[in-house]
Formats: structure tokens, C-alpha cells, sequence
């Protein structure tokens, strides 16, 4: 009786570490988005990213707080973002738009950033990326 239950033991504590191992390979491809938005990014290392089929989270469009508000900022209001302080797992960013305002608003420093570039697809974190440039076609 002692063995079959150090068996079983041994047998869900097997299970639960392979299938927790399932989410360690990282991403396959970009999200598919609606809308096609081509980008050049640049990483906090200063290695630029030139692709299309931008989202963030998958969406065509920014969510974050400004002060006490939640704010959405879609992009095809946005000229370029850039990003600034990261403080308590938020990163400012500033986002010029197209009418010529700027607005600063905070979103969370570990929501990603999908594309395709001509290599395959890309991920960024948002505190990993110090700009955003909206390629206008």
C-alpha cells in the first residue's frame, strides 16, 4: 500500500513539472490584427525593427492610465511614441500624434509589442522599447 501511494506521489509530481514546461519556448508568430500598422522600433540597445501588422497585445491600439483615467490611444492617431521613466511596473510613454498634441500616459511595462519584419515575427515588452515610429503609407 506504502509503494502505490509513493508511486502515485511520484507520478503527479512528474506531471505537474512536464506540464508546467509547456509556456518555455516563447512565441511563434504576431498576433493577426484587422488593420495593418507598419512600425520601426527601437529597442533600448539601439537596434532598430522595421515591420507591419503592429499590435500591442494584439490590439490596434495603446491602453494605459493618465493619472486616475483609464486611456486608449488608437494608433492610427499616433506619429511616433517614446518611452521615458519606469516606475512601480509602468512605463510613461509620450505620444506625439497626428494633429500635432502630445500626450503622457502610463501603460504596463510588461505588456508586448507583436510585428512581422521580413526576418519572421517580433516581441518587445514595452520596457524594452525606447521608440515607436508609425510608418505612414
Amino acid at each position: 500500500m506504502h509503494q502505490r501511494t509513493l508511486r502515485a506521489v511520484i507520478i503527479l509530481a512528474a506531471f505537474i513539472v512536464l506540464t508546467g514546461m509547456g509556456g518555455a519556448g516563447g512565441f511563434e508568430r504576431a498576433p493577426r490584427v484587422d488593420k495593418n500598422f507598419a512600425v520601426t522600433i527601437t529597442d533600448t540597445t539601439g537596434n532598430k525593427i522595421s515591420g507591419d501588422k503592429f499590435s500591442w497585445e494584439g490590439r490596434v491600439h495603446f491602453a494605459g492610465f493618465l493619472g486616475m483615467a483609464q486611456v486608449t490611444m488608437p494608433f492610427d492617431r499616433i506619429q511616433d511614441l517614446t518611452t521615458g521613466e519606469l516606475r512601480e511596473r509602468k512605463v510613461r510613454v509620450t505620444a506625439h500624434l497626428t494633429d500635432g498634441s502630445e500626450t503622457t500616459f502610463d501603460v504596463d511595462a510588461r505588456s508586448r509589442c507583436f510585428g512581422e519584419a521580413t526576418f519572421g515575427s517580433f516581441m518587445l515588452q514595452m520596457d524594452e522599447i525606447k521608440s515607436i515610429v508609425f510608418n505612414k503609407k
